[in-house]
């Protein structure tokens, strides 16, 4: 049976897009599925091989880490070798090098834009490493055989630099198979307002908290529930900061990581989901939640991400540009549930019909059977 690995150093191994979508897929394809990722175990999950290189505390143990993490992978002797972290460049080049297996390079973001928002990065630094990161990710994935992103945008901007060919495999929600069970949580208040994914400034967790607090000033009985690990302990620490100047500890739900199998139960019992991110940051990146709140019957609140907009549509989205207060805009969808249920409806037919992760699949098979045809392999 022909293998294919996929290596990360910096996502949780039950990650949705390399684990519950790519590998998934992969498996189900006939492949060898194997993953070498940062864990506490090694272990076997639904025809997947997950082989833990350690489970390191800090940044700097991860780094220090790459060595065994490309030793473990050239072991293998893998067909193919899928790289999803920038910092996995170096080791995608090395196998590339060093093995006859083809190597994929997995753009999950525009890293460049990351780059200028990375609070851990010192401000005098952001702004030539979003420079030059663009020049060093082409040099080096020129050396390899297949570039993936996870958004058009990304793909065309390395594809005018790279010489390997790239093909964007988007992360729209996996419908075929993803069930949505009885709420594993009750709620707590008349209405619920939702967000997943990571907690952090950019992808809008203060403007949540203070549209929380401005609706229940307002007498609306809402609470949030939010899916998703804080990004760092200083964003923590300003949340909670908040949520005590505002009172409204009692009336935030921190679920933190929640497996993407689980995901969709919480969302569907929910009456809004929301997507108040920074506009700047998320220009090209496509922030996977809207889909998933689409799939989910949800209506979603949202500012004006300028990567969403061909996808939304008045028929299932509410948007308020950044600067302005999304307090009212919510505040109407709540007092109306015939136009939520509407928007929920239409949503989800969207999703079905072209959002989905059953139709970007093929394009990653496509990819694979394609290079390791091309190279023998």
């Amino acid at each position: 049976m022909t293998e294919i690995v996929h290596l990360t150093s910096v996502h949780q191994p039950f990650d949705p897009r390399i684990f519950h979508k790519q590998l998934r897929s992969i498996a189900g394809a006939g492949y060898e599925a194997t993953l070498i990722a940062h864990h506490e175990r090694s272990l076997v999950r639904d025809g997947i091989t997950v082989l833990s290189v350690g489970d390191p505390d800090t940044r700097e143990e991860r780094w220090r880490n790459l060595g065994r993490l490309y030793r473990a992978a050239r072991d293998r002797e893998a067909a193919l070798y899928h790289c999803h972290d920038p910092e996995l460049l170096p080791i995608a080049v090395a196998l590339s090098m060093t093995t006859d297996a083809a190597v994929v390079y997995d753009v999950h973001e525009d890293y460049a834009d990351a780059i200028r928002v990375r609070e851990w990065i010192p401000p005098s630094l952001k702004s030539p490493l979003a420079e030059t990161f663009p020049v060093v990710q082409s040099l080096l994935t020129d050396r390899l055989d297949l570039v993936v992103t996870a958004d058009d945008a990304t793909r065309d901007r390395i594809a005018a630099r790279s010489s390997s060919p790239v093909v964007s495999v988007r992360n729209f929600p996996r419908v075929g198979d993803s069930e949505i069970g009885a709420p594993p949580a009750s709620r707590e208040a008349e209405y619920v307002l939702t967000y997943v994914g990571g907690l952090d400034r950019e992808r809008g967790l203060l403007a949540m908290l203070r549209t929380l607090a401005d609706l229940r000033e307002r007498g609306i009985d809402a609470e949030l529930w939010l899916l998703g690990p804080f990004q760092d302990d200083a964003i923590e620490a300003r949340a909670r900061t908040l949520m005590a100047d505002r009172g409204i500890e009692s009336h935030v739900r921190l679920f933190g990581y929640v497996d993407y199998d689980r995901i969709f139960s919480y969302l569907a019992a929910a009456d809004v989901g929301l997507l108040l991110a920074d506009e700047d940051r998320f220009a090209r990146n496509v922030p996977t939640k809207f889909f998933e709140y689409l799939y989910c019957r949800l209506p979603v609140a949202m500012t004006d991400v300028p990567s969403l907009r061909p996808y939304r549509s008045d028929e299932y989205a509410t948007v308020v540009p950044e600067d302005e207060e999304p307090t009212d805009a919510i505040a109407d969808l709540l007092a109306d549930p015939d136009r939520r249920a509407e928007m929920g409806e239409s949503g989800r037919r969207k999703v079905i019909a072209e959002y989905s992760w059953e139709a970007e699949k093929e394009r990653l098979l496509a990819a694979y059977r394609r290079i390791l045809r091309d190279t023998d392999r």
